[in-house]
This record gives C-alpha cells, structure tokens and sequence, in this order.
C-alpha cells in the first residue's frame, strides 16, 4: 500500500485476492490474514500495527480490518 491510498481500497484489493485464493483451494489462517494485511501497510503504519498486533492473543481479520479503517480516519 502507499502512503496516499485510501484504506479501502487496499483492503478490498486485500479482500479480491484472498478470494481468489480461495476459489483456487488455497485456504489461509485467520490469524496469517490478519498479519499479512498489516504487513502489508506503509512503513508510516509500524507503530499502529505493532501495538495493534500484540494487543491480540489471535488475531482475525474482521478485527484487523475493523481497525485499520478506524486507524485511517484518524
């Protein structure tokens, strides 16, 4: 993601290919899409995902998502 998109249109970018995936039979953890889509967040983001990320025992990536879009509007 860069610094100027919107978070919306990454997590739906995010959300076409984790479908694609599925629809390919490829089924990816909770947890791991969760992680993968704050890594996948520009650099200006470290200090949101590392302090989201180990405030969670497991992640999901409803929460994740829920999050990161609360994030951007601030």
């Amino acid at each position: 993601m860069r610094e100027t998109d919107p978070a919306t249109s990454h997590i739906n970018t995010f959300s076409r290919v984790l479908a694609k995936l599925s629809s390919q039979g490829i089924n990816v953890e909770e947890e791991v899409k969760a992680l993968t889509l704050l890594s996948s967040l520009p650099a200006s983001s470290e200090v949101f995902c590392t302090t989201f990320a180990n405030g969670y025992l497991k992640l999901n990536l409803d929460e994740t998502i829920g999050q990161v879009l609360t994030e951007d509007i601030r």
